[in-house]
């Protein structure tokens, strides 16, 4: 078995360790980041304190499971290329085979005066991000330095949290690289739109400020900007530090041959860090695509196989404005062009032909029939006589406009993740026939999203049709009811537990998702007045607190409005000192206590004697406001009276998802009302109010439905609509989407113009908030089990009396140091799992069951009760343990 070193623990790398056969290699992974692998294109989105779905590539427990040993926060120091031994910052000494350089690249910030002063900044890495979340604390007036498209989506995030933002660009247009001259333009004047100002053909020379920070930007022309924070999106250098150090060839970056191989025949090298004829790389698709050919190469020393870089797949910027890019944008003598100019909606389309195929493509303002306009790039297919039916097929983006029957085996349909249209084909002729199965069983579509649509198009031709799961229309997917019949149906029946729901309809199915939103119809339907049954709840709203990854919990108490007593601060301090609890100021005007102890949770509860946050489930979580026309000259109304006038009215509402809401005193925004679900914002003589804002992985800016003159008239309208929302809002469905869906006219007809409906609301929501009562003053947790010992050498081990076994039950032993976890569902069976995910090491014992699944609390992966397997892929087993029941349980060792 040969040993393959990989030194990096990027996206490259993580590819190929996917790729490689871990029969043929011991791999060895040295990285010096402290996580593993996760998407770098998405790191801005944690800006705004959440993490994207799939953020996280590929977890520890994925390369233990694949005996793959991942050296984190670890440096290599030396490389000795004669002895093939790599040593690493902890004196550590390797031996390889086979060497693979994955070191990626250093941001570029070109020479100005002044970079030394506190407050200038690129980010790159994980660290960064943390870093620079900590540097925006207190910033107003922010430039980044650089217009390409990286800094233009940074700018975005930036702007969206309430900055200033400026924009340095040394060229005349912005996104020189990808966009035609007037497209440059257009995009321009629609983010200057959003507030973000420019400065280009233009570049700092000197940055002016003191030990406390960056003041000043002066620029060639001498202009001069105020400014606290400087940020640099001025591009990637390859990293070439190793290489030179022991004598590989380089130029911009390390030189490699048609097999990625550097002048040293042992040594190879992929990703950000390469030069192959004469260009550098830095897509995703192309180190995905290095990867992919190494691994290949590595397992056959085929020397047929060859590197030959595929044609760049098109480019996006992450915005609500669509921007896309594909090949060429200025066109040579000979070649057709096709434009479409609208000044006045600064819509620019431009296509680029040559010998009746698509070249180049720019689109700035509207995206109309791009995924097909996508394809035809791609492929390279002779195009329509009439090149009009091109940009206006008469259908929308998100309809199917192309047959797929055409398209090659090896049509690369999912850039991010290397997925052909073979193999979706292959896919969708095992039985995976709708969007969600494909996506669940080829990763397609599971990266950036941009080429579902050319998934659905693929289906449509083998399937024949576009079909969806039923389970889509189904309130839960266990149950094959809508909302509606759904609910008449418990209503007739006066059904007010889960477990009766689901015993009394046949067919149903005890999943955990089912189980959930059960709980909220149900809380809904009789306004909180029904049995709860703890099993069929996440942990979080069993124990009335936050799960974290170890098994431990957050306690968040509410802090109305943001503000607080001293005394009140006093107990958290010594609570927090008492359980030693790590304190955290959260995203919401809130103080957190992290990693109390399950067995601590009421004893904690108590001591702080403060009403509960509800930050671990899905209700009203809390009113963010800003200081208003109390302390701010810049106000204009009270937020700070509102908001905690909201909080508490709605505190510990029970919602189809988590519901934010935020207060501002004056159209500057600094509590971010307009990404919150209902956002309030003071005007002269009163309040706009805004809808469907969200401020998650996918920003979404609220919508303003109507503008009110009292703080009477505000709750009003918030009775209604957050009613409404919970009346009619599918399970987990954000508002952002709910108000996507439904529409704002017709929200605005129904809680606002229409007088009977938004009354009934109003009394409805009144009923519910009467029935609250705070978890932490009136309810006890569900009991805590003790952790059993047992040391035993024999195959079977006696756990416990079978009789003592409530139903449903779940009990946490350790045997021979190793924590198992007996469960009893509801039918009567009794099953022995171990107590940690093999995801990351969740807390198993807190699970869900039900359908034949155990379900982690931490990433809500399902594995089967009998065989351990996960519904996801690469997330590895469950232990499964052999079981006996008699008068007590066994299970074999």
């Amino acid at each position: 078995m040969e040993r393959v070193v990989i030194i990096g623990g990027g996206m490259a790398s993580a590819k190929l360790c996917e790729e490689l056969d871990i029969k043929k290699f011991k791999i060895t992974v040295i990285s010096k980041e402290k996580e593993p692998t996760y998407d770098r294109t998405k790191l801005i989105y944690l800006l705004k304190d959440e993490v994207p779905d799939n953020f996280f590539l590929n977890s520890l427990e994925w390369y233990e499971e694949r005996n793959i040993n991942l050296l984190l926060n670890t440096e290599v120091v030396d490389i000795d290329r004669k002895k093939k031994v790599v040593t690493t910052s902890y004196g550590e000494n390797i031996p390889y085979d086979i060497l693979v350089l994955a070191t990626g690249s250093y941001p570029f910030i070109p020479p100005v005066k002044g970079l030394d002063l506190p407050g200038i900044f690129a980010m790159r890495t994980l660290d960064d991000v943390y870093k620079l979340k900590e540097m925006l604390k207190g910033k107003s007036f922010v430039m980044v330095v650089g217009g390409g498209l990286l800094g233009l989506e940074l700018a975005l995030v930036i702007r969206q949290l309430g900055k200033n933002v400026i924009i340095s660009h040394l060229t005349p247009t912005i996104m020189e690289m990808q966009l035609y001259e007037q497209a440059g333009i257009f995009l321009q004047k629609k983010l200057e739109q959003k507030g973000i100002k420019f400065v280009t053909s233009n570049y700092v020379v000197e940055f002016l400020g003191s030990t406390a920070g960056i003041e000043e930007a002066i620029f060639k022309d001498g202009q001069r900007f105020k400014v606290d924070l400087v940020l640099f999106s001025c591009g990637i250098k390859p990293n070439l530090d190793l290489a030179k150090k022991c004598n590989l060839n380089y130029n911009k970056g390390i030189l490699v041959d048609e097999h990625l191989r550097t002048n040293d025949p042992d040594i190879f090298a992929i990703g950000e860090c390469i030069e192959f004829a004469g260009k550098t790389f830095g897509l995703v698709s192309q180190v995905y695509e290095h990867a992919r050919l190494l691994a290949s190469y590595l397992a056959t020393r085929d020397d047929n196989l060859k590197y030959h870089p595929s044609p760049l797949p098109p480019t996006r910027l992450k915005s609500d404005i669509p921007v896309i890019s594909m090949g060429k944008f200025s066109e040579e003598n000979g070649d057709e062009v096709v434009y479409y100019v609208d000044e006045h909606n600064l819509i620019f389309k431009k296509l680029i032909i040559r010998e009746n195929k698509l070249i180049g493509a720019n689109f700035v303002g509207d995206d109309l029939n791009i995924d097909a306009i996508s394809i035809y790039y791609s492929t390279k297919m002779p195009l329509p006589t009439n090149r009009a039916d091109i940009l206006f097929p008469g259908s929308r983006a998100s309809e199917m406009i192309m047959e797929a029957e055409s398209w090659p085996e090896s049509l690369q349909i999912c850039d991010c993740n290397g997925v052909s249209a073979g193999k979706i084909r292959e896919a969708i002729r095992n039985g995976n026939d709708t969007l969600y199965k494909v996506m669940n069983a080829t990763r397609a579509g599971t990266g950036c999203g941009n080429c579902k649509n050319k998934i659905k198009a693929l289906l449509v031709s083998v399937v024949g049709e576009l079909r969806e799961d039923p389970a889509e229309k189904y309130f839960v997917p266990g149950i094959p009811m809508t909302r509606e019949e759904l609910t008449e149906y418990i209503v007739k029946n006066n059904l007010k537990s889960v477990s009766k729901v689901l015993n009394s309809i046949e067919g149903s199915k005890n999943d955990a998702k089912t189980q959930m939103g059960l709980d909220f119809l149900l809380n809904y339907i009789w306004k909180g007045d029904y049995e709860i049954e703890n099993d069929a709840r996440h942990p979080n709203d069993r124990y009335y607190g936050n799960i974290q990854k170890e098994g431990t919990y957050s306690v968040i108490p509410a802090v109305f409005g943001g503000v607080i007593k001293p005394e009140e601060l006093k107990r958290i301090a010594q609570v927090a000192e008492k359980y030693n609890a790590i304190i955290k100021i959260t995203g919401s005007d809130r103080i957190g206590l992290y990693t109390i102890k399950k067995k601590d949770l009421k004893k904690v509860w108590d001591e702080l004697n403060m009403p509960c946050g509800h930050a671990f489930t899905k209700t009203f979580r809390a009113c963010k406001t800003c200081v208003g026309s109390d302390f701010c000259r810049y106000g204009l109304n009270d937020s700070i009276s509102l908001g905690k006038k909201i909080a508490e009215r709605y505190s510990g509402l029970m919602n189809p998802a988590k519901l934010k809401m935020g207060v501002s005193g004056c159209p500057r925004n600094c509590a971010e009302a307009t990404i919150k679900d209902i956002g309030i914002v003071a005007i002269e003589g009163g309040w706009d109010i805004y809808v469907g804002g969200n401020g998650g992985a996918k920003v979404f800016v609220g919508k303003k439905i109507t503008t009110v003159k009292t703080e009477e008239e505000v709750f009003d309208f918030c009775d209604a609509f957050i009613e409404y929302y919970r009346k009619n809002a599918n399970y987990l469905e954000r508002t952002s989407y709910f108000v996507e869906r439904i529409g704002l006219e017709k929200i605005k007809e129904d809680v606002i113009e229409n007088v009977s409906i938004r009354k009934e609301l109003q009394k409805s929501i009144k009923e519910t908030l009467a029935n609250y009562k705070d978890p932490w003053q009136e309810t006890q947790p569900e009991e805590i089990p003790e952790i059993r010992e047992r040391k035993e050498g024999s195959n079977y081990v006696q756990l416990i009396e079978t009789r003592k076994l409530k139903t449903p039950d779940r009990l946490t032993f350790t045997i021979n140091d190793e924590k198992i976890v007996v469960f009893k569902d509801r039918s009567g069976d009794i099953f022995v799992t171990s107590a940690i995910c093999p995801h990351e090491k969740g807390p198993i014992e807190e699970a869900i069951i039900g359908n034949g699944k155990i379900t982690c609390p931490i990433h809500l992966y399902s594995f089967d009760m009998k065989t351990g397997e996960c519904s996801n892929e690469g997330i590895g087993k469950l232990k499964v343990y052999e079981v006996k029941v008699d008068e007590y349980v066994w299970v074999k060792l």
